[in-house]
Formats: structure tokens, sequence, C-alpha cells
């Protein structure tokens, strides 16, 4: 294997990185609603705009804690404890992948938009969706459904 090649990331470290962010991003946001007030008292959640308000700062929390990381290495701060991350879907053959970044617009807008969806599950006809993403990990590309929509994959950094 050539120095620039990297091979598929375990479903383990997979699945620990998200492990990680699922606990720092809704964290961050929680302390975001507690500073801003969204939903301070009984009356804010008279009408649904809450919702949107609880939305773009868990958007705002994503972003300030993963944005630079992710443009510039392409890693979330899951991916770097774990040490993998995602990169552009180019096969170099025998499964293994070059470190070609991925373009931060299909992380930020097409990737990380199956994140929410893990807390969404009060929508009836959402719930499966994370459950099936989730799912085609099983595959022999370890490719997530949110991975094969944005044409990325994740890998294993070389030490």
């Amino acid at each position: 294997m050539g120095s620039d090649e990297l091979c598929l990331a375990s479903r383990f470290r997979r699945f620990v990185a998200t492990l990680i962010d699922a606990i720092l991003v809704p964290s961050m946001t929680l302390v975001l609603v507690m500073v801003t007030g969204v939903v301070e008292d009984a009356e804010d959640f008279s009408d649904s705009w809450w919702v949107l308000w609880v939305f773009l700062l868990a958007v705002t929390s994503y972003l300030s804690l993963n944005g630079y990381s992710l443009w510039r290495r392409g890693q979330t701060l899951g991916k770097l404890v774990t040490g993998i991350a995602v990169v552009a879907a180019v096969d170099s053959g025998d499964s293994r992948y070059t470190r070609t970044p991925a373009p931060l617009w299909r992380l930020v807008c097409i990737r990380a938009l199956f994140f929410p969806l893990l807390f969404v599950v009060v929508i009836p006809w959402l719930a499966p969706l994370p459950i099936i993403d989730q799912l085609f990990i099983f595959g022999k590309r370890r490719r997530c459904l949110h991975d094969l929509v944005s044409g990325t994959v994740v890998v294993r950094l070389s030490k």
C-alpha cells in the first residue's frame, strides 16, 4: 500500500466517533439554548417557532465544534479522537482510498443533514431513516446511506 493510500475505518471506530459527536453536539446545543433563553418559559412552547430556533442552535453547535476540522481535515471531533476521517470516495483499488478531501459543502449540506435525524424520532415517518442509514455500514464498503448520498467514505488515518 502506498503512503497516500488509506484503508476503510472499522465499524467500531465509526460507532465510537458517532457516539462522541452525539454527546458533544447536543450538549453544546443545550448550553446555547439555556444561554439564549429560547425556551425559558412555558409560553415559549405556545407556538412551534422554538423548534426552528433549537434546530438553528444545533446547526450552530455542529459547525462551531466541527466546521473548521471538517473543512481542513475531514474530521469531526469524534473522528479526530478515533483517528478516522471523511474523504471523497475515490477508490484506488482493493478497498484502499486516497486522502482526497471531500468538498465542505458535501460534508455539511448533505452528510451532516443525517445527524439531526438521530434526534427526530418523534416524527413517526422519519423514525426508521436513522436506523436504515446506519444499517448500510454492514455492507462490504462500510458506507452508510449518508456516505453513499454524499460520495464520501470514512478511512482510518495512518500513524
